[in-house]
């Protein structure tokens, strides 16, 4: 018997169309991916839509989005999907909650999963993760900004500085490098706005220095770091990415790893600030040599694997992380972040085609696996004994939405 088609709606926080001129294609926040999902996707018996909450019509309740269609996107009636892949990254406040609201009014009409789960804040994760013997000698010491003092004295105290990043932050917007001159004559400040431009300042006043540290970070939560050490030679910084995603089985693998450089004297290395993709293997062995290369890849992989398992048995099912390490010289690890919502262009970008191939694929294969448990349960409940349907689409849900974890 063939299997039936799976419906796979990938939500983002707004699509951008001009409504008197239908030819014109619409502005995604990421064409490239969701085009390759979308091809991917038919073999499989996958159809593949991008939806916002501006294609609900809650009156008819009929839900509007973007099929790629003979080589583009054509605006048309979709089916409710069976599951949902959120890609929303929200710019405004307001657009959370109309997407919260519209993924709301969904689950009442029809029963769906998530294919991914969202991490909570930076803290959070880091807390998670700290409770965890391996991993928290990988993890930096973390504090929660409470005021502009309170990063004086911390910078007086770490000789090479110290890093605030925003809470809840991405993409490197938002993040300082704040350092001491070695005479205490002057404070250096460099980092990204929030629109992702890079800057410089100096200070040799301090109490300047906490008026203008209060003002950039105004009422937005940050986090505080010792700041680590982690460009090479050529003064580039770089950091490891690896994309952790579930298989066709549900269990965690390495898709793939890539080292990303950032340019000369900047504070980051990702790829929205400038920054470059290259394969990792040969990279670190230029770096550290080649045998200590392959442990360092080792540790990673290990790491990698296990922050998967431990923020699954926290948070809740997942079914992607990305997960980016910066290096010492001298060969020490450190996990600097998890992403749930983690891009691929970076395999691209480095030329790793297994690896993109695999991260497009990956998803889709998992969205199979998912789509599974809702059959049986559909069936059950559609049926006259009495029980009632699934109305509730968090990633909690017990017992088809359970969550995997292969040690």
């Amino acid at each position: 018997m063939q299997a039936r088609m799976v419906t796979l709606g990938i939500v983002v926080a707004s699509i951008t169309r001009q409504p008197l001129d239908e030819e014109s294609e619409p502005v995604l926040p990421e064409p490239r991916f969701y085009r390759a999902l979308s091809i991917a996707g038919k073999p499989h018996g996958i159809y593949v839509y991008v939806f916002s909450e501006e294609g609900l019509q809650p009156e008819s309740k009929l839900l509007y989005g973007y099929g790629y269609e003979q080589n583009r996107w054509v605006r048309q009636l979709v089916p409710l999907p069976d599951i949902i892949y959120d890609r929303c990254f929200f710019t405004e406040a307001n657009q959370r909650t109309r997407c919260q609201r519209m993924l709301h009014f969904l689950s009442e009409k029809k029963p769906y999963l998530l294919l991914n789960g969202n991490l909570p804040a930076k803290l959070d994760v880091h807390d998670a993760l700290r409770d965890d013997p391996l991993l928290a000698k990988h993890l930096p010491a973390t504090t929660p900004y409470r005021s502009a003092e309170q990063v004086k004295k911390m910078t007086d105290r770490h000789l090479g500085g110290i890093v605030l990043k925003p809470s809840a932050g991405m993409q490197g917007r938002g993040i300082l490098h704040i350092r001491r001159s070695p005479y205490r004559q002057a404070t250096k400040v460099k980092g990204r706005t929030r629109q992702n431009g890079s800057f410089s300042m100096t200070f040799t006043n301090d109490n300047e220095l906490e008026q203008w540290i209060t003002s950039f970070i105004n009422r937005s939560p940050y986090l505080i770091q010792p700041y680590l050490a982690l460009s090479g030679e050529d003064g580039k910084p770089f950091d490891v990415r690896t994309l952790m995603q579930k298989d066709h089985a549900g269990k965690w693998s390495l898709t793939g790893v890539v080292v990303r450089t950032g340019q000369a004297g900047s504070l980051t290395s990702n790829l929205h600030g400038g920054g470059d993709a290259l394969p990792a293997a040969p990279m670190l062995a230029a770096k550290f040599g080649q045998q200590n290369a392959e442990r360092l890849l080792e540790q990673i992989h290990t790491i990698s694997k296990q922050t998967a398992e431990r923020l699954e048995s926290k948070f809740g099912r997942f079914a992607e992380l990305g997960l980016d390490y910066g290096i010492e010289p001298s060969g020490r690890i450190w996990l600097i972040e998890a992403n749930s919502k983690p891009g691929r262009s970076s395999f691209r970008i480095a030329n790793d085609l297994e690896a993109a191939r695999l991260s497009i694929e990956r998803p889709l294969l998992y969205a199979r696996l998912l789509s599974r448990r809702l059959s049986p349960y559909f069936a059950a409940n559609e049926s006259t004994n009495g029980r009632h349907r699934l109305k509730r689409s968090d990633n909690q849900i017990r017992p088809f939405n359970v969550q995997e974890v292969h040690r």
